[in-house]
């Protein structure tokens, strides 16, 4: 995530199995994770809120599973815009 200025297109498979094409537009740090906001490429109104993770494969971006993280996640992003 060292791309200040450019926005990454990547491929990803959503929830239902398929293959999605996501444009990361923000990424921000919380409690020592970094998490990506990305934004669907097929239609303007689908974003996805994931962690970015480095392992040895390699970069990848993972689904927040733990609701309560989720939540508390989608309202920083939202103190964030404002």
């Amino acid at each position: 995530m060292n791309n200040e200025n450019e926005n990454i297109v990547v491929e990803m498979t959503d929830d239902k199995g398929e293959k999605v094409k996501v444009e990361i537009v923000n990424h921000f740090e919380d409690n020592g994770r970094i998490y990506v906001i990305a934004n669907d490429l097929s239609n303007d109104t689908d974003s996805y809120l994931l962690e970015y993770k480095v392992s040895d494969n390699g970069e990848e971006l993972v689904s927040i599973d733990d609701e309560e993280e989720f939540e508390r996640l989608c309202k920083l992003v939202d103190e964030m815009e404002e």
